[in-house]
């Protein structure tokens, strides 16, 4: 979930829903010790790769396109490069990537974070016609890592696919430990658990209290938020519940973490909704599964008082 000028994360959506097309899935690749969410089963390309020092390298590139008539229609890939025989030049492969994306348009988000506990740069970049939405880490296995899905302006965000991306060890487990090879030492870092802490307080603060639908009243609040808590997998959460055309969700809005922003069902786990705030004060709120299957998109306004 992003809270603008408070959380600068995206969210990773890890469950089937109406965001995706059927085809959408888990890709699993143990050569680059990667999985992600793709539209289809990807093409395989490698080319060269030189970095900005002239060192020579290879780049794989899986490559995998969603139809033009579905909601999240684009092109979406993941480029791998292996630093392992430049390890030097770490400290340069993710500015070097960031430059190769902000030459395709106007940058409206570009920001360091975290994806899974990984330092990672996010960014949006838009062109007259396009959306870029890009995700750049270096793992401990001294891999460069960029996602990038190029989508018409038109489309839906495609926010999971942007942080989806898991990084695995050599027996296949998703890592989940601070990693940040070639970070500065100057910079104030949001991996790690005071960051976490701090940014749940922040996310939590944002979201309290009740939000109704534009053109609703505030005695029936569509959204209101409740006590803290953690969902069953030890997630900082924040209870509420979302009311809407007579049903009523009870649910755990996620706080921090590789599904920030989702609201999941507290006996299941299964996401219902995915949370996103804009830049009006608004908040978006994209229905997902579950009860809420084929309710419509909509942004939420804060009761005051």
């Amino acid at each position: 979930m992003r809270i603008v000028g408070l959380v600068t994360a995206v969210v990773a959506l890890f469950v089937s829903g109406a965001a995706f097309a059927q085809d959408w899935g888990e890709y699993v690749n143990r050569e680059d010790f990667l999985q992600i969410n793709l539209p289809d089963d990807p093409t395989i390309t490698s080319a060269p790769y030189k970095t900005v020092k002239g060192t020579d390298l290879t780049a794989h590139m899986y490559t995998a396109k969603a139809p033009a008539d579905s909601l999240l229609a684009g092109t979406y890939s993941v480029t791998v490069v292996d630093y392992t025989n430049a390890k030097g030049e770490i400290p340069d492969a993710i500015e070097q990537a960031r430059q190769a994306i902000l030459a395709k348009g106007a940058a409206k988000y570009d920001e360091i974070n975290n994806i899974d506990m990984h330092r990672a740069r996010l960014m949006t970049i838009e062109s007259p016609t396009s959306r870029y939405l890009a995700s750049i880490l270096v793992a401990a296995n001294n891999r460069l890592y960029i996602t990038l899905a190029e989508t018409p302006l038109t489309s839906a965000v495609p926010a999971q696919f942007q942080a989806s991306i898991q990084i695995l060890d050599a027996n296949g487990v998703r890592i989940r430990t601070r990693t940040a090879p070639g970070a500065p030492e100057y910079e104030v870092t949001p991996i790690g658990a005071a960051a976490n802490a701090a940014e749940e307080a922040k996310v939590a603060a944002a979201l309290s209290g009740t939000w109704r639908a534009p053109n609703g009243a505030c005695e029936a609040a569509y959204f209101k938020s409740g006590e803290r808590t953690k969902t069953v997998r030890g997630e900082q959460a924040i209870a509420g519940t979302v009311v809407n055309m007579g049903t009523s969700i009870p649910g755990q809005l996620i706080l921090s973490g590789a599904r920030e922003g989702q609201f999941v069902d507290p006996k299941t786990d299964k996401a219902y909704f995915l949370f996103q705030n804009k830049a009006n004060g608004s908040l978006n709120f994209f229905p997902m599964g579950g009860p809420a299957l084929g309710w419509p998109e909509v942004d939420l306004v804060k009761c005051t008082g």
